[in-house]
């Protein structure tokens, strides 16, 4: 008979003698896998700080983006569809308030932009932030005129989920000893890494073609070479905090799992 935890109990299990792990045991494994998630996530601005810090000194480079932006969003004859552009902007009485108290602070900052598709708005600072906005029509072309991108879009939404269920996931008890008979649930106890970090690839390859057709609206649009060139660089820094996050929740379910086996595995008495 396999167990799970309990009071440090004597069993055996195929003729080998085990100890099973105590409530303590467990309660140790769980603040100890807690703490190397809340580590590992720390990494998580490393990643989107060169995106940020790009993003600022780009203000003082919007008059070069903002016109060729607009007209990139006419050529891809998606206002036909419905698409509109919100411009957020801070009012004067605005920026006497607490950030956190403004609703898109960081929008009408002109530090984010985005698609939103039930409303089909692209919403961003058109005075700050229109380099960004290539990006955010790519992310319209994907939801409005693509096949592949709009399935990519509807998935990002369950591959949250699926990560985020992983992640509980890891924090259970293993409570079969290494030798025992593996089933269904045992493989996604040791795989979770892999199923979280694969929950996490939809957000990335719909980011990833939405600054491909981005790119590819502004040069049709009229975008000089060198600011293609920058363009790219600018996505790419964007890419990188993605693709970051997908690797940072894979090695914190990673830690998570095996720090939780650690202290919850029945141990082998020789």
């Amino acid at each position: 008979m396999v167990s799970g935890i309990g009071n440090n109990q004597i069993y055996t299990y195929n003729g080998e003698v085990y100890k099973r792990p105590s409530y303590a045991d467990a309660e140790m494994g769980f603040w100890a896998a807690s703490i190397a998630a809340g580590a590992l996530k720390a990494l998580l601005p490393s990643f989107s700080n060169p995106f940020l810090k790009q993003m600022q000194t780009e203000h003082g480079n919007n008059y070069l983006y903002k016109d060729v932006f607009e007209k990139a969003v006419d050529m891809s004859g998606l206002k036909e569809k419905g698409l509109k552009i919100v411009n957020l902007q801070f009012s004067p009485a605005e920026t006497m308030i607490n950030p956190s108290e403004i609703s898109h602070y960081d929008v009408k900052a002109g530090l984010n932009a985005f698609f939103a598709p039930s409303a089909k708005q692209i919403v961003l600072n058109q005075n700050k932030a229109s380099i960004s906005g290539f990006h955010e029509l790519g992310h319209a072309m994907n939801n409005m005129s693509g096949k592949l991108g709009k399935v990519l879009q509807k998935m990002r939404g369950p591959g949250y989920w699926v990560a985020g269920l992983m992640g509980i996931v890891a924090l259970f008890g293993r409570t079969k000893p290494k030798g025992a008979k593996r089933n269904a649930w045992d493989w996604i106890q040791d795989n979770c890494h892999w199923i979280a970090a694969v929950g996490m690839l939809p957000t990335v390859a719909e980011e990833a073609l939405a600054s491909y057709k981005g790119v590819k609206a502004a040069k049709a649009a009229g975008l000089a070479d060198n600011l293609v060139k920058n363009l790219k660089k600018f996505y790419g820094k964007a890419l990188l905090s993605y693709a970051g996050y997908a690797a940072v929740t894979g090695l914190s379910v990673y830690a998570v799992s095996k720090i939780t086996e650690m202290f919850t595995r029945p141990r082998k008495i020789n």
